[in-house]
């Protein structure tokens, strides 16, 4: 569509925006309902039936608005997807995990609130070390390489979750917890600026948005699904669900380090802030 004359503003597409809060409630309500009623529940499949319908609709809607959230011309070619995809699967396995490592403490140790605040301290002490790390490595070597290794960093943090029982000693979920904390933190920043290198100039500003809207859904399918392996009341079943949720997080880490690695620059591209020689 024709930019608008200078100072008017175009109107929201807000039937499209609503359809894509239909389909983020719908798939967040049936994995969240999914615990309780059971995956074969009338309303956990209308949910899940509502959800890509209401998805695809979106994309419908926002390739015919005149100013549309999310501009097509992002979604062509393979970078700028690959990114989107990245931000979902880095903060459902992260964000999804610890909501149960919280569960974990509280619920299944004993532990109060401080003590388990106190206990996922690590996770996130490293990122005042690992952030501005990660944008010294990419200036040097580009963002796909702190990505990569971020997200596989993190990956064997994560599945050191699946070895935790009700009895496991807390030194030994140090070093777990700090893997993860340093993945996360370290991939966090390459990931943001490859999605931007990854947009065309002239949209980066929805690109940043859409990223971000990416990450915030990663988080809450990773709570809401792995909230729902773990509900059983019995603390074998919540071990069980413990341990799968924590298969499914590593394996998120992975499929983004495989995506950010295929979806790097092409060699010889300059990166923003160098020249090209």
């Amino acid at each position: 569509p024709a930019a608008p004359p200078r100072g008017e503003r175009p109107p929201l597409d807000l039937a499209a925006q609503l359809t894509g809060v239909v389909a983020v409630a719908a798939l967040t309500a049936g994995l969240n309902e999914a615990g309780g009623r059971g995956w074969a529940d009338p309303l956990v499949l209308g949910c899940l039936a509502a959800a890509p319908l209401a998805g695809a609709l979106f994309l419908w809607l926002e390739r015919r608005a005149a100013a549309p959230a999310l501009p097509p011309r992002l979604l062509t070619g393979f970078r700028f997807p690959a990114a989107l995809a990245v931000g979902v699967l880095l903060n459902l396995g992260f964000y999804g995990l610890l909501f149960l490592t919280t569960l974990y403490f509280q619920r299944h140790r004993g532990w109060d609130p401080l003590a388990t605040g106190l206990a996922l301290l690590p996770m996130g002490a490293l990122v005042a070390v690992a952030s501005p790390l990660s944008g010294r490595v990419a200036a040097r070597v580009g963002t796909h390489v702190p990505a990569v290794a971020g997200l596989l960093t993190g990956a064997v943090g994560l599945l050191g979750w699946a070895a935790v029982g009700p009895h496991t000693p807390y030194a030994l979920l140090v070093v777990p917890l700090l893997l993860a904390g340093f993945g996360t933190s370290f991939t966090m920043p390459s990931a943001t600026v490859a999605a931007m290198e990854a947009a065309p100039p002239e949209v980066r500003g929805a690109a940043s948005g859409a990223f971000n809207a990416a990450r915030q859904l990663g988080s809450a399918i990773g709570v809401a699904l792995f909230g729902t392996l773990a509900a059983a009341s019995a603390t074998s079943a919540f071990y069980a669900g413990m341990r799968l949720s924590a298969l499914i997080a590593a394996g998120c880490f992975v499929t983004g380090a495989v995506l950010a690695a295929v979806s790097g620059p092409a060699a010889g591209t300059a990166r923003p802030g160098r020249s090209s020689p």
